[in-house]
């Protein structure tokens, strides 16, 4: 029987009003390209993607659950877990870490002098995926600006999200070529250098578990 596999990318919209948001510049072409590989080569593939200009021909038997706001990523990846078991979940989506404390109704009125935004720290939605999917292999991304002190934060986040593996970037490294870490729970950790080879190192992890190598 193909193996399960969950996939998570895209931008998590934090509502400003009901016409703005706060968001992130990236676009989940990462999430896309691995559940497209995965795909073809015959796994059971979902994505929960938040991306407006997501062109489906390319995910031709995926599964797809689109959104766009903070709030409906946890709602849907809540009730997708809650649905289905899954072997493998990869988190990719740049889940926003901070969301207004309050926002407006209607539409904020332009001409204002000035207009502060009080942000609140938004849910660590890992953390629900870790708990609805207990025994699944979860692959979660962790981002920082400099490679500098990366692998150490990406395994502080991997301890105390319960996570099997962490996949961590460097944005200084991702606007020159792809180049990422991937580190298990015994802090072992394996330099990947393009997309391709992220992906048949997460297909191995898929199919033999264990440690990184």
């Amino acid at each position: 029987m193909s193996k399960k596999i969950l996939i998570t990318a895209g931008p998590t919209w934090a509502r400003v009003d009901d016409l703005r948001v706060i968001t992130t510049i990236f676009s989940g072409n990462t999430g896309i390209f691995l559940a497209g590989s995965f795909r073809k080569r015959g796994y059971l593939v979902t994505l929960i993607i938040n991306s407006p200009h997501l062109d489906k021909a390319e995910l031709n038997g995926v599964k797809v659950i689109p959104f766009k706001y903070l709030e409906d990523f946890k709602e849907k990846i809540t009730e997708e877990l809650k649905t289905g078991c899954y072997d493998t979940i990869i988190h990719s989506a740049a889940v926003s870490d901070y969301k207004l404390a309050k926002t407006f109704k209607g539409k904020i009125v332009s001409g204002k002098k000035s207009l502060v935004l009080k942000l609140a720290p938004a849910e660590k939605i890992i953390k629900t995926i870790r708990r609805l999917q207990k025994n699944a292999t979860l692959i979660q991304f962790k981002l920082e600006i400099k490679r500098k002190g990366l692998v150490k934060k990406a395994f502080k986040s991997l301890q105390e999200n319960k996570s099997d593996f962490v996949v961590a970037n460097a944005f200084e490294d991702l606007k020159r070529v792809y180049k990422s870490f991937v580190i298990d729970k015994n802090n072992n950790m394996i330099v990947i250098n393009s997309k391709n080879a992220l992906f048949e190192k997460i297909e191995n992890i898929v199919e033999c578990g264990g440690k990184v190598k």
